[in-house]
C-alpha cells in the first residue's frame, strides 16, 4: 500500500496548508503556480487542482480565509464599543493588532500581491472594505480619515517604509482613536 493510501485523509489540513503555502509564495515575492505551491506544500500539483481547480480559485480562497480572520479580529475590537464610529474604531485597533505577528504581516502581504495580481482579489477586497464601512455613522470625515490612516500604517508596516517602533505605533492609534466623534467609546 502507497503513502497515500496509508495516510489519514485530512482536506481542511490540506487546503490550510496549500493556502499557506500560496501565502508564502507571495509574500516574499516568487512565482505562484499550481506547481511552485504543490512543491512548497510537499503535495502532487493534482492535489492542489484537486482542492481548488485553478490558481484564481486559490488566490480567492486565500483572500476568504484571511479576510475572515480580519473579520473575527474586528468584531473582538469592537466589542464593548458600541457608540458611533464604533465600526472605524474597531478597524483601526484591529489594523494595528494585525502587526503583532510576523505570520499576521506575511498574510496581509500576501494578500496585498494578490489584489495586484489577480483583479477579482481586488474587487472583492474593495467590496469588503465598503461592506465594512457601512457600519461608520459620522457624517463628516473622521472615520473615514481614521480607515484611511490606519491603512496607510498598514501599507507602512508592509514595506517597511518608516521603521516605527512599537511606542510610536502605539501612539499614533491613540491618535488616530481620540479622531472619533464620541466620547463614549473604550480604548
Amino acid at each position: 500500500m502507497s503513502e497515500a493510501h496509508r495516510r489519514r485523509k485530512d482536506p481542511d489540513a490540506v487546503r490550510a496548508n496549500l493556502i499557506a503555502a500560496a501565502a508564502e509564495l507571495l509574500a516574499h515575492g516568487e512565482p505562484l503556480s499550481m506547481g511552485s505551491v504543490a512543491e512548497l506544500a510537499g503535495v502532487t500539483k493534482g492535489a492542489v487542482q484537486h482542492h481548488f481547480g485553478t490558481r484564481e480559485q486559490l488566490l480567492s480562497d486565500m483572500c476568504d480565509t484571511y479576510m475572515q480572520q480580519f473579520q473575527t479580529e474586528l468584531s473582538v475590537a469592537r466589542e464593548g464599543d458600541t457608540g458611533p464610529g464604533s465600526a472605524a474604531r474597531a478597524y483601526v485597533r484591529a489594523t494595528l493588532h494585525g502587526f503583532d505577528e510576523a505570520s499576521e504581516q506575511a498574510h496581509w502581504r500576501a494578500i496585498l500581491v494578490a489584489a495586484v495580481i489577480d483583479r477579482a482579489v481586488a474587487e472583492r477586497w474593495s467590496g469588503w472594505v465598503a461592506e465594512n464601512r457601512a457600519g461608520d455613522a459620522a457624517k463628516d470625515n473622521a472615520e473615514l480619515i481614521m480607515r484611511l490612516a490606519a491603512d496607510g500604517l498598514w501599507l507602512s508596516d508592509l514595506l517597511g517604509v518608516y521603521k516605527l517602533t512599537a511606542s510610536q505605533r502605539a501612539s499614533l492609534g491613540e491618535s488616530l482613536l481620540a479622531m472619533s466623534s464620541t466620547e463614549a467609546h473604550t480604548a
